[in-house]
């Protein structure tokens, strides 16, 4: 990444690498003339980064007010707390350098050498170097603590970190891990792309027993909790402790669970600084709303008491209301780029623990008659609000480098004669109420596993069960918790789950659980996901055998254009197994921003994968005339 050079005219401007630091928050100047802060220049480091501003320089201010939902909190948290050692572009066509000023990859991307910038301070103002680094490694070589991220671990064995000096690591694969930087930009992951700096060494050394002096024991029982260990875990959590330094814009003051809101503040050592060296953040804090019904937070966007979401209310269904109470709620919609790979994908389990089940659900040609007697059009218009276009599970055909028509468009007419067709190729007899027969002269029965979660999937569940009904198919919808959907998926205790993707575009490189089992989402394999992870399980077979290859080959290839040659292939096999039933995909989405906020992108991405609004640039984000 190469810092700009700006010139300002300015003789008492202080330049640092290159970037005069002109200005920053008047909440922080006045701490500063109180002798409470150090000034600026103190503060920054050598190297700050230096964002973009779309709209221009920004003006000091204001609060962001969003919310979260109280089942799944840590991931919103995480979009806004967006400050990995990588992050994704804003246009999700790569990735760039964040806490590093530079990562040098060598030809067989086997080495990763990273700079970090000089004189950087975690928010408590204490340094932060290569030694917060080399922490985390331990932490995660302690099979008590915290594991190797996902990203850190090749076929071969994880990476080994070394360190240089006070601000150079150097990351050393067995063998080549191409997907090491991707692996970083995750906001998803459970050990996300913020692995590498949860841990500030100065701060949490006190609650390790190989480095403090503290009484451990002491702290454990104060903290309520059994083990030093899960004492470790608890002050590591950085939307809970706000004792905990961070490298974040805003830094939490109001944690989780101390009421119905979350708060975070201004960083005051924030290393980010626009082109004309003012500090960021523009806004002063974030407010998150915490509720149980994302209903709560449609009637505050209403009210014109959200300035910026991109989730929770975004349903097709909330778009006309919400577009009706645009002038009275003081915002403007974005539109979202969607990468689902299907909004409803049915993964047909083919290694069933009932032999006759299982033989039934391999069958193909029985799958693609279900595929046929589904009349896709009327669930869109009557469960998506026509904002969806029929097509299985798929990369979508706007995202054409991997676009595979085969994958997308087979079995998807709604035909009940061809439907039929297919059906009596696989099970011809019938009993006395018109229902196909198994393998054992019984009646076909299965469930769809659904989640109570997503009232959507049981009503399309019931349409499904009707459509299969006219061709003598007994299916019936299972809906459950969340949780339960889980346990008896992992367990491989489901007949066909229903689920959302990703994979729809760009996230095919990162999660292409539709078509190889390296998740545990692939509902359609798990015994062959437990193989792959080496927990047991069955080995695949042949034609699943080289999807787990090819893919393991794409993580250890650092050629862009040979990566993807590989995963057209991954696609093309899919096509020929067709283990999922998808019935649609998203033709767009939203969000909404407070109509005077600027630096905002009109169109965002909107995977999931992606994580909007974190690579967004939200420090970058303003009040026109400062306050909302």
């Amino acid at each position: 990444m190469r810092l700009m050079s700006i010139a300002i005219l300015c003789p008492t401007a202080i330049v640092a690498g290159g970037i005069a630091l002109a200005d920053e928050a008047p909440m922080l100047a006045e701490r500063v003339a109180a002798g409470a802060l150090p000034p600026l220049e103190e503060r920054l480091p050598a190297n700050p980064r230096v964002l973009e501003t779309p709209d221009g320089i920004g003006v000091y201010g204001g609060t962001w007010r969003t919310g979260m939902r109280e089942s799944a909190p840590t991931w919103n948290l995480r979009t806004v707390g967006y400050d990995n050692m990588v992050h994704w572009t804003p246009d999700w066509s790569g990735t760039v350098p964040n806490i590093p000023e530079a990562i040098e990859i060598n030809a067989e991307a086997t080495v990763y050498t990273i700079d970090l910038r000089e004189g950087m301070r975690w928010s408590d103002g204490e340094p932060f170097d290569a030694n917060d680094l080399m922490f985390a490694y331990e932490v995660w070589q302690n099979p008590d603590l915290d594991p190797f991220p996902d990203y850190m671990i090749t076929g071969a064995g994880p990476g080994v970190v070394e360190m240089i000096d006070d601000y150079k690591v150097q990351v050393t694969f067995p063998i080549p891990n191409a997907s090491f930087l991707d692996g970083m930009a995750q906001v998803t992951t459970a050990i996300g792309g913020d692995a590498f700096t949860k841990y500030p060494e100065h701060y949490m050394r006190q609650f390790h027993a190989d480095h403090t002096n503290a009484d451990l024991e002491a702290m454990v029982s104060t903290a309520g909790v059994n083990t030093w260990q899960e004492l470790f875990a608890l002050r590591a959590d950085t939307w809970l402790n706000t004792d905990k330094p961070s490298l974040n814009a805003w830094v939490i003051t109001t944690p989780l669970g101390a009421g119905s809101r979350v708060v975070a503040e201004r960083n005051p050592y924030y290393w980010k600084v626009d082109a004309e060296g003012n500090q960021l953040p523009y806004i002063d804090r974030v407010v998150y709303e915490v509720v149980q019904d994302p209903q709560v937070l449609l009637l505050k966007a209403l009210a014109g008491e959200i300035d910026m979401i991109a989730a929770l209310i975004n349903d097709p269904e909330n778009k006309a209301v919400l577009f009706d109470g645009m002038e009275q709620g003081g915002y403007r919609f974005l539109d979202m780029t969607p990468s689902d790979s299907n909004l409803a994908n049915y993964a047909f389990n083919q290694m069933h623990k009932d032999s006759v089940l299982r033989e039934v659900l391999r069958n193909k040609d029985f799958r693609a008659g279900l595929s046929h007697a589904i009349n896709r059009q009327e669930i869109i218009d009557l469960v998506f609000i026509g904002q969806a276009q029929p097509l299985q599970t798929a990369v979508l055909p706007s995202y054409e480098l991997l676009y595979n028509e085969q994958l997308a468009t087979q079995f998807l007419e709604y035909d009940v004669a061809k439907a039929n067709v297919y059906l009596d190729k696989a099970f011809p007899e019938k009993d006395a109420e018109g229902f196909r027969l198994g393998p054992d002269g019984k009646r076909i029965q299965f469930a769809l596993l659904t989640r109570a979660d997503k009232t959507f999937m049981a009503d399309i569940g019931q349409m499904l069960v009707e459509y299969w009904k006219e061709v003598g198919v007994d299916a019936r919808v299972d809906v459950v918790d969340r949780s339960l959907v889980r346990s008896r998926k992992n367990a491989n205790q489901h007949d066909v789950i229903i689920e959302d993707f990703p994979g729809g575009a760009r996230d095919a490189f990162l999660r292409p659980t539709p078509w190889v089992p390296m998740h545990h989402n692939a509902a359609y394999g798990i015994p062959w996901f437990d193989w792959y992870r080496g927990e047991g399980g069955e080995q695949p077979p042949s034609n699943v055998m080289r999807q787990i290859e090819l893919w393991n080959a794409i993580n250890a290839t650092a050629d862009q254009d040979a990566r993807v040659e590989m995963m057209k292939e991954i696609l093309a096999n899919a096509a020929e197994d067709f283990y999922n039933i998808g019935i649609a995909v998203p033709l767009s989405s939203y969000g909404i921003v407070n109509a005077n906020m600027r630096n905002v992108p009109q169109s965002i991405q909107g995977s999931y994968w992606f994580a909007p609004p974190g690579p967004l640039n939200p420090p970058t984000w303003y009040y026109e005339g400062g306050t909302n």
